[in-house]
């Protein structure tokens, strides 16, 4: 009897020590700050892994982080500019072309500050029976390619051009083929290659319509061919907004190059619904293996230059821009030097009183 009183005394002295372990806990907690949270449009010209670090600073919270609440919504790139100069987007993502070198766009010169690649992400698909690819094999051969004035189209040049041969003589490409007919013409026998972004190209290859056999990236090196960039009245009016976007894109950037493909699929999975997640993993190991993504949002004046000069080849721009009118580097460079990501390790299970006395 004595042993039971005793069992109750101790019990109730524990539930005792608990309620005002409690009590204290959160009688000391200080109500949270109020935070003033800016609303942040993006408009990107496609959804693909090839602008995973974006995605992955909007899933992992890092925008939040920033008192930003971003929305991302995907439009053509024809698109982007107008969005912009009518101020129904606040920022933009997509090919310098498009966002820079525009001579018949009115109002102000949009300013990039800030990249998530430092090459071109698309890819040549070649039919499964084709003969190993070169570049120089090119000759007499048909590309299905996208719009003449696309980034990526500007560096597909590039790159024949560098291998000795002529984007408008020695190698055809079919730059009128709409966007949502040029698989099935490929499939239907049209061109020899078809130039394809991620996650299309490694769902051609799920589907067997054919294998990847080069990357335009990889031929033509260093050379960024989209940025993020905002009208000059924005980033003035608003320079803060700038510098906590310019933040979270570093962050996620920075985990990117700590944690493995598998891990980052799983983050973004829900922005790619209609895409097979082996598809997604492949997409993204591609890239993370061709080293496709830049370490950091600095956009070097070598890169910058390099694609500008292979779109005045391509006779997509008139004349230059220089690179202190065109690009802004202080966000990026105050991003490189403030943030900081440091990997969580998975944290050990506490037990009753742990979390009542934390």
């Amino acid at each position: 009897m004595k042993r039971l009183l005793r069992c109750k005394n101790i019990l109730i002295w524990v539930l005792l020590l608990s309620i005002i372990g409690l009590g204290v806990r959160y009688s000391f907690k200080k109500p949270a700050p109020v935070t003033h949270i800016e609303t942040v449009r993006v408009l990107e010209s496609v959804r693909s892994p090839y602008f995973l670090p974006q995605y992955l600073a909007l899933n992992l919270g890092y925008f939040k982080e920033q008192d930003l609440d971003v929305s991302i919504t995907t439009t053509s790139q024809e698109a982007i500019r107008a969005a912009l100069a009518d101020g129904r987007t606040d920022i933009a993502l997509c090919g310098l072309q498009k966002i820079l070198f525009n001579p018949g766009a009115k109002g102000p010169q949009p300013k990039i500050f800030a990249t998530l690649a430092g090459q071109d992400g698309s890819f040549l698909l070649a039919r499964k029976d084709a003969e190993p690819f070169l570049w120089q094999n090119l000759k007499d051969k048909a590309i299905i390619g996208g719009s003449q004035d696309d980034s990526s189209e500007i560096a597909l040049e590039e790159s024949l051009r560098q291998q000795g041969q002529s984007p408008t003589r020695s190698v055809t490409i079919y730059h009128n083929i709409p966007e949502t007919l040029r698989l099935g013409a490929f499939r239907a026998g049209t061109g020899n290659y078809i130039q394809l972004l991620e996650p299309a190209a490694s769902l051609a290859e799920a589907k067997d319509y054919g294998r990847v056999a080069a990357s335009v990236g990889i031929s033509t090196g260093n050379m960024v061919v989209t940025a993020y960039a905002a009208l000059p009245g924005y980033i003035e009016s608003k320079p803060a907004i700038i510098q906590q976007f310019t933040n979270a894109i570093y962050k996620a950037q920075l985990w990117l190059g700590q944690h493995s493909s598998e891990e980052a699929a799983e983050v973004v999975a829900p922005l790619f619904v209609n895409v097979d997640r082996q598809v997604l993993i492949t997409s993204i190991e591609r890239y993370r293996t061709l080293g496709v993504w830049s370490s950091n949002p600095l956009i070097p004046r070598e890169s910058y230059d390099k694609f500008q000069a292979a779109a005045k080849k391509s006779g997509e721009i008139a004349s230059l821009t220089p690179y202190e009118t065109a690009v802004i580097t202080d966000f990026a460079q105050q991003a490189v030097e403030t943030v900081v990501y440091v990997k969580e390790e998975p944290k050990p299970k506490k037990n009753l009183f742990q979390r009542l006395f934390k």
